[in-house]
């Protein structure tokens, strides 16, 4: 809306934009002839140049979400949709759906900095907006994305905070004090180091007491059965006569829940590891360690503790310890597990002959580990 008023006797034009009231001179002196010029032909035409500049800005929007949506279908298939998406529907809450050129580096870094979650969370976040201006790139609305130059940085405390094996003390009273049925699952977590989605999908008919066996074929996350991790999760790992008895135990239970899966709630499996170890601080696993005295650590623990004392034990090579707990190759097993095992080469016996004439390679997890796993 345009109006016209005089200023030191020359007209002038006010009129709204979105940025607010604007005023421009037209040049004219104030008569009633030009007055009439000004309405009928100059305002007018300012008002149409104005709508056809906002219809032009409008085309050449790109929304933020435009490019969100895009990356989410090219997530459907994976088994962490769900999550993905939660993380999505976040980041765009926080960009408004502006235009995904307008967002600059500097407020990617000040947004990133407030997050107060571990710096495995920012990752992700981290990863799926490199992700949406990826998309940008490919439509040919961006040229370079922003992310590259954003990295989440781990502190010292955090790295120490992921692996903390318990030791064998710890072990020992854990499972001698957990209640059951938390008791079962971290017995099958020490004793094999399955991770805890692998632990909720194992069902009574995975278990071979005859071939000394356990079948690891599916996972479960928040409710969603799927396959493990990786193409080499699934997998056979050793039965050990230590845990049969916790499996005995557990299997018990199946039954009288009438239940396809070890660990059930009224004959379904559960929904996630939640159910069994409960949420911090009120859970059942937090309440046991500060019960115990034990400082506390996440029950992904128990298959750090399997690990690092399979390591020690000498019993096997680092790539069939790699093969029992499903990761690809031994890489992996040597860039986390190596500074927990320093120093273990030089506890061979001086007997040894590393020619097959006699082996004398100690069995720090007993008797029952060898057998098992020979």
């Amino acid at each position: 809306m345009a109006s016209v008023y005089a200023r030191k006797g020359i007209l002038q034009i006010k009129f709204k934009t979105k940025d607010g009231w604007k005023q421009k001179s037209t040049g004219l002196k104030d008569t009633p002839e030009n007055r009439q010029i000004v309405l009928n032909q100059l305002i007018p035409a300012l008002e149409f140049k104005l709508k056809e500049k906002e219809k032009a800005k409008k085309i050449d929007f790109e929304p933020f979400d435009k490019f969100a949506n895009l990356y989410l279908l090219g997530k459907e298939d994976l088994k962490t949709y769900f999550e993905i998406q939660s993380r999505v529907k976040k980041i765009c809450a926080f960009f408004q759906n502006r235009d995904i050129r307008s967002i600059k580096v500097s407020e990617l870094r000040a947004w990133i900095a407030q997050f107060n979650v571990s710096s495995k969370t920012v990752k992700s976040y981290i990863t799926d907006c490199r992700g949406i201006f990826d998309i940008a790139i490919q439509e040919e609305v961006l040229s370079k994305n922003p992310f590259v130059h954003i990295k989440s940085k781990k502190s010292a405390s955090e790295e120490k905070e992921d692996i903390q094996p318990f030791t064998a003390e710890e072990v020992e009273i854990i499972l001698e004090t957990a209640p059951i049925p938390l008791k079962n699952f971290l017995a099958i977590g020490f004793y094999t180091g399955m991770r805890s989605g692998e632990i909720l999908g194992l069902q009574v008919s995975d278990i071979d007491f005859t071939s000394n066996i356990i079948s690891v074929k599916r996972s479960i996350s928040k409710g969603i059965i799927s396959t493990p991790k990786t193409e080499n999760s699934v997998r056979d790992v050793p039965l050990f006569n230590v845990l049969k008895p916790y499996i005995e135990s557990q299997m018990q239970l199946a039954r009288k829940d009438r239940s396809l899966f070890l660990f059930s709630k009224n004959g379904e499996h559960l929904y996630s590891v939640d159910s069994i170890r409960g949420k911090k601080p009120y859970g059942a696993w937090y309440k046991l360690l500060k019960e115990l005295n034990i400082p506390y650590r996440k029950i992904y623990n128990t298959r750090h503790t399997f690990i690092t004392a399979m390591l020690k034990t000498g019993q096997l090579s680092v790539l069939e310890i790699a093969q029992i707990v499903g990761h690809t190759n031994s890489k992996m097993i040597f860039k986390n597990y190596a500074r927990f095992i320093k120093g273990e080469h030089l506890k061979i016996s001086s007997n040894f002959d590393p020619f097959g004439r006699g082996d004398t390679r100690g069995d720090i997890l007993g008797d029952t580990y060898k057998s098992n796993v020979s």
